[in-house]
């Protein structure tokens, strides 16, 4: 075979990978939309329904708490049987349990089983697809293809709240009926373009030896501390803007830029990490982001907006990078991981949100606000614990 034919049949690899990552990007896109109209509700919740900081704080709890705890088991089925559950389903699900907060506003018990139903569309859709995502990552672009498909991700959660605020804005809490329509569209492409459901097994069995939980435990801890400051500013962001005098559609805005941003920061991650390694991609990022979260508290007007920018770019660009970090460093339970990352760790921060919720009632706001940068910090710290064997981690990807 000559050389221009096998440069041939590489190139058409590589494209072909990246189509696939596009998929999966698509419908981690839509599936993604609907968390963050939770945070969107907020300020409806509290300051049109009469909801406390704590109640409304427990929607998007309720939702991550539930995903949390069951995406490590869909990732273990994963893993062990190959089984998942068609992302079409994923999406629908996630889709109905927030369209039908429109009709439920004044039961709030039956707000919390819907936003549950949503949780399980969530949950069954991550460990799969990354799953997918690992057997396309090969010879040193892991964080590259990882960050693409987790941006799909981020673009999702940018666009939520563009869409409920303006939802809100225009139609009010009834409007949020008619946000089923992504979902419904996203399920139709993925039916006449199915994504392929099987996750491959590894050729490793368990316990090879290969795997060392020690640092994945320190990589674990500080992403939850990163998700709780994360979920937290989603969360009450909004809040304080609008209490700062923004109207609620540039409040919601606002936010989307943060998480518009944070998308610019997981390229930029992925790619830095496949050059410069996981490790000090993740530790500069999570130090550089805690002066940028204080100017949001401390600075007001073109500052305000800069320090969002940057409090988005530098949070979430180690998201994927922290991903790839534990495949390599558990690479025969990749299901397992992700819904430990994407979910336990997510949930946890959840649980964060709830505490800095009550903080909220009883303290005020902004005093729960300004313990964020001293959670970031936290977790940077952590971070630069990680004991990560870089070198061997690489040779193995090139192999």
């Amino acid at each position: 075979m000559s050389t221009r034919s096998v440069a041939a049949q590489d190139t058409a690899g590589i494209m072909g990978r990246f189509r696939e990552i596009a998929r999966l990007g698509f419908a981690h896109c839509v599936n993604d939309i609907y968390f963050p109209i939770l945070m969107a509700l907020q300020p409806i919740l509290i300051t049109t329904l009469g909801y406390s900081y704590f109640q409304a704080a427990l929607l998007p709890v309720t939702h991550s708490l539930l995903s949390s705890a069951l995406q490590p088991v869909f990732g273990s089925l994963a893993d062990r049987k190959g089984l998942r559950v068609s992302i079409s389903i994923s999406l629908l699900l996630s889709g109905c349990g927030i369209a039908l907060l429109g009709l439920v506003s004044d039961h709030y018990l039956v707000m919390l089983g819907c936003v549950a139903i949503s949780a399980l569309g969530h949950a069954t859709f991550h460990p799969g697809a990354l799953c997918k995502v690992d057997a396309l990552a090969a010879k040193g672009d892991r964080g590259k293809l990882t960050s693409l498909f987790t941006v799909g991700g981020n673009l999702g959660q940018a666009l939520g709240p563009i869409i409920g605020g303006l939802a809100l804005a225009y139609g009010g809490i009834s409007a949020i009926t008619w946000l089923l329509i992504p979902a419904v569209i996203g399920a139709l492409v993925l039916f006449v373009h199915p994504i392929p459901d099987t996750c491959p097994f590894s050729a490793k069995p368990a316990g090879s030896g290969k795997e060392n939980w020690k640092p994945v435990i320190l990589l674990f801890s500080g992403s939850t501390l990163r998700a709780w400051v994360t979920f937290g500013a989603m969360t009450f962001l909004p809040t304080f803007l609008v209490l700062e005098g923004y109207p609620i559609l540039e409040a919601t805005l606002l936010v989307s830029v943060m998480l518009l941003t944070g998308v610019a920061g997981q390229l930029a991650g992925g790619a830095l990490s496949d050059r410069f390694g996981r490790k000090p991609v993740i530790v500069t990022t999570t130090f550089a982001a805690i002066p940028a979260f204080a100017g949001i508290l401390f600075t007001h007007g073109p500052l305000l907006i800069l320090s969002i920018i940057l409090s988005g770019f530098l949070l979430w660009s180690s998201f994927a990078v922290t991903i790839s970090m534990a495949h390599e460093l558990v690479p025969t339970q990749i299901g397992l991981i992700s819904g430990l990352f994407m979910g336990i760790a997510m949930g946890a921060g959840g649980i964060g949100v709830s505490i800095s919720g009550i903080v909220a009632d009883h303290c005020g706001l902004s005093a729960t606000l300004a313990t964020f940068p001293i959670i970031v910090l936290v977790a940077a710290l952590l971070f630069m614990m990680v004991a990560y064997p870089q070198k061997e981690n690489q040779e193995r990807d090139r192999a």
